[in-house]
């Protein structure tokens, strides 16, 4: 078998594997609410039985929280501590910070009006003030959605993509993920932080050649990011978790296992576990993925690592691992 062969096996198996323990999986069963914290996970269920799970890798909770066991049957409310399985105070759900759209409308107005066919083009309510600014900034990169103006009902139009739904070769990936670094690389050097980067907000060309990124409000982000997930835990507003060119990072790094993967983990904890992408994207994933922010590389080194993917004699091979 070749590299690429080896790779697209190696895949479908990592795939199928995640897609069984999400079948087997009883954690989000029935669960009216959920929040994940750096170390712990509560879960509150359509029964009124409330749950803390913390992250004790090799324990039943650290298994429970990578969908390798189950939650044992509830008689209350529990908590789950490495093997312990103790009773536990009833907390309330707590009140997520309510974002209101922002007013947008006076941007928005000054784009031109673009006659809107449905065939070629996307329609999108503007949510935020940043966002057409934002957009007018980018405007050109070829790995960005462009913004082609307003319809006559007020919303952003851009051009229709497909989803980046994917069965490629190495190459491929490489390739795609490049453009998508590059992507990143041109927000940075220009102060935007995405905050939000994910396999959602990809877009592909009809040709498939093209991986565009999209929703530029950065405004609403990621928060299991482990900086953004404590800032969270100690009560800080959402306004000031500590978004940055090194969360970024963290999600690119994400990116990179739900492309790759074509799915999204259940769970955070999955990352240190079945839910790796395959050789070789396996060595950036994990680096990206480090907790201390100034131990991640930066978007730069993150696409040297990327370039130095290459072929010899149909083996993959790195500069560096």
């Amino acid at each position: 078998m070749g590299a690429d062969d080896d790779f697209r096996s190696l895949r479908i198996r990592i795939r199928n594997e995640d897609l069984a323990l999400k079948d087997r999986s009883n954690l989000f069963q029935e669960s009216a609410s959920v929040c994940i914290s750096l170390g712990f996970l509560e879960v509150w269920y359509q029964n009124g039985f409330y749950v803390k799970i913390h992250d004790i890798p090799g324990t039943l909770s650290g298994k429970i929280l990578r969908l390798r066991a189950n939650v044992p049957p509830l008689e209350g409310h529990t908590e789950i501590k490495g093997n312990n399985v103790t009773d536990i105070a009833y907390k309330e759900i707590p009140l997520l910070e309510d974002w209101d759209d922002q007013d947008a409308r006076e941007a928005v107005s000054q784009l031109p009006v673009v006659a809107f066919d449905p065939k070629i083009h996307f329609p999108k309510v503007c949510r935020c003030v940043n966002e057409v600014p934002n957009l007018l900034r980018v405007k050109g990169h070829p790995h960005i959605v462009s913004l082609l103006g307003r319809s006559e009902a007020g919303e952003l139009v851009f051009p229709r993509y497909q989803q980046p739904f994917l069965n490629g070769s190495i190459s491929d990936y490489r390739r795609l993920l490049l453009q998508l670094a590059d992507a990143v690389i041109f927000l940075h050097l220009l102060g935007i932080v995405h905050r939000d980067l994910a396999f959602r907000n990809l877009l592909l060309s009809d040709d498939g050649q093209d991986l565009i990124l999209c929703d530029l409000e950065c405004r609403y982000g990621s928060f299991d990011c482990p900086e953004i997930a404590l800032a969270r835990d100690n009560g800080d507003r959402e306004q000031e978790w500590p978004y940055s060119e090194k969360s970024d990072v963290w999600c690119f790094g994400v990116t990179i296992a739900t492309f790759v993967l074509q799915n999204n983990p259940r769970t955070p904890w999955q990352h240190t576990d079945n839910f790796v992408p395959p050789v070789p994207f396996d060595w950036i994933f994990h680096a990206c993925l480090r907790s201390n922010p100034d131990d991640r590389p930066s978007m730069v080194e993150v696409k040297g690592m990327l370039e130095s993917i290459r072929y010899v004699d149909c083996y993959i091979m790195t500069n560096e691992r």
